[in-house]
Formats: structure tokens, sequence, C-alpha cells
């Protein structure tokens, strides 16, 4: 079992309700509509399902992908208990269960909810490769400037690297981009919460 199986048993408990607040701010950032498929990578316990299955509807697809069984599992309780017959779980790691978990298809969104700081180098580009022309890619995780105690204990916890600028990736890439710092406690976070936004150019 590796450390997010483990976490996975105390996560929603213990932290989300640090996020809870601000996930409706990256959701609306997606600027989704019914029909679209997106792609939640990596999806965690599936915090992000509700708003975003809501904003695809019946006919349209959210497939959630995470390289933990802890996370992944807790993730399918979620969408069974709810009966979210739209939503596509998928084991593997970005970014190599990518080709997988698309199926050949690039989505209409992309969603790194949490993620990026905690996935490899090369993350970024992989996501980005997935994504239709024309189509929005959020960004929504923590940023500290200088490190704190709290940075190093967030970062130890989520095997994360928070002050790097994770979003320079995708204000270079993107068409419209857009930053936005959320009124959450840096404090608590370890550092400042954001989500980043910009539209894959046609």
């Amino acid at each position: 079992m590796g450390w997010y199986d483990v976490f996975a048993l105390i996560y929603d408990r213990s932290l989300e309700d640090l996020y809870a607040p601000f996930r409706k701010a990256a959701a609306d950032a997606l600027e989704l509509e019914p029909g679209l498929r997106v792609l939640d990578a990596p999806s965690g316990t599936g915090q992000s399902l509700p708003l975003l299955v809501s904003a695809v509807g019946p006919t349209g697809e959210v497939v959630a992908l995470d390289a933990s069984r802890g996370m992944l599992e807790r993730a399918r309780r979620r969408a069974v208990r709810e009966g979210w017959t739209q939503v596509s779980l998928r084991y593997g790691r970005v970014p190599e269960a990518l080709p997988e978990a698309s199926r050949g298809m690039p989505f209409d969104a992309v969603l790194c909810a949490l993620g990026l700081s905690a996935l490899p180098r090369d993350a970024f580009d992989a996501l980005w490769a997935q994504l239709k022309p024309g189509g929005r890619f959020v960004l929504f995780d923590v940023y500290a400037e200088q490190s704190s105690l709290q940075t190093k204990m967030v970062e130890w916890m989520a095997q994360a690297r928070l002050t790097e600028r994770w979003w320079e990736e995708l204000a270079a890439a993107s068409s419209d981009f857009r930053r936005e710092v959320l009124p959450a406690d840096p404090r608590r976070l370890g550092g400042e919460l954001y989500v980043a936004a910009g539209r894959k150019p046609l």
C-alpha cells in the first residue's frame, strides 16, 4: 500500500474542509456545458466530481484518473452512491495512463486539482496534449512564495512541491490565461490557494 492509499483513509475527514469552499471556483473556471467531456486528474477521493457531473449533465462524461487505488476506491464509492453513470474511473499515473484514460479522444476540459505540484515535471505537457483546441485547462493548487513550517508540513503530507510556480507553463501555452488567488487562509494551507485557467489555442 502506497502513501496516498494511507492518506486516503483520512483525507476527507482531515483536510477537505480546507479546500471544499473553493472547489466551485475551479469548476466554474472550466466553463463546462452539458454534453462535454472532462478529465479530472488526479481525482483523489472524487471531491470535485459533484460539481463536474452537475455541469456536464447526463449526456457528458467525467473521466477521473488517479494513481492511488485507495483514493480511487473512495471516488468509486461516491460515484456509486450518487448514481453517476457518466463518471469513468481510471487507475494509473500521469503521464503513462493518459492514452488509455482518454481512449484516443481529446477532452473538452481538463481539471488538475491539488495535483500538479505532486506530479512528475512532464505532467503538464502530457495533460495539455489531451485537451482539444479551444478547450479549457484549470489548475487549482497551493503556492508558497517562501517556505514556512506549515509549507514543509503540507509538502511532506501531500508529497508535493509548493514553492514552484506551476501555472507559468499554462500561462505560456494558453490564449487567455488568468490566475486568481482565493480567500483561503495561507497559514493553514502552507501558501496561497489559487485557480489558474487558460484556453488551448485553436
